[in-house]
């Protein structure tokens, strides 16, 4: 292919599609706006830094409703102040765990049917993991995953 066939052939599919954009209805001012500005993200009240948040393990909690029993499966993150929060945690894993477990036991069965919604369930969570922190560290809790099975079926 020599170069006067190679341009002739580059122009003719640049006008083709050129062509095809104009029919298509694209033009300039699609592709590319006149003017151009910046705009300033709106001013929001101040938050919190968001902390560190880590996984703790799965709980498995015996709930009974009185007329029939339920295993609660929760999968629960915390988000802590400072890294050293999260030693302190995995260090005392097994007592949390067995309060949270006692806690969801205690726990109206019609409050654990909608754990998203139910923002006490929340704060009992938190209160009952910073009660057995130093300083009571955790700043909220966060359910990632929630399943509650009846047993016997």
């Amino acid at each position: 292919m020599t170069l006067r066939v190679g341009i002739t052939l580059f122009l003719l599919i640049t006008s083709f599609l050129v062509l095809v954009g104009y029919v298509g209805g694209i033009s300039y001012s699609d592709l590319m706006p006149r003017t151009f500005s910046i705009k300033e993200a709106p001013v929001e009240p101040q938050q919190k830094s968001v902390g560190l948040v880590i996984n703790l393990p799965p709980i498995i909690a015996p709930v009974d409703d009185g007329e029939r029993f339920y295993y609660v499966q929760a999968n629960l993150a915390v988000e802590i102040d400072r890294p050293a929060t999260g030693t302190v945690i995995r260090d005392r894993h097994d007592t949390i765990d067995r309060y949270i477990m006692e806690m969801l036991h205690s726990y109206p069965i019609q409050d654990l049917r909608a754990p998203g919604r139910s923002v006490t369930l929340r704060d009992d969570l938190k209160r009952t993991v910073n009660k057995l922190l130093p300083k009571g560290q955790v700043r909220n809790v966060y359910i990632t995953s929630w399943l509650i099975t009846p047993l016997g079926y």
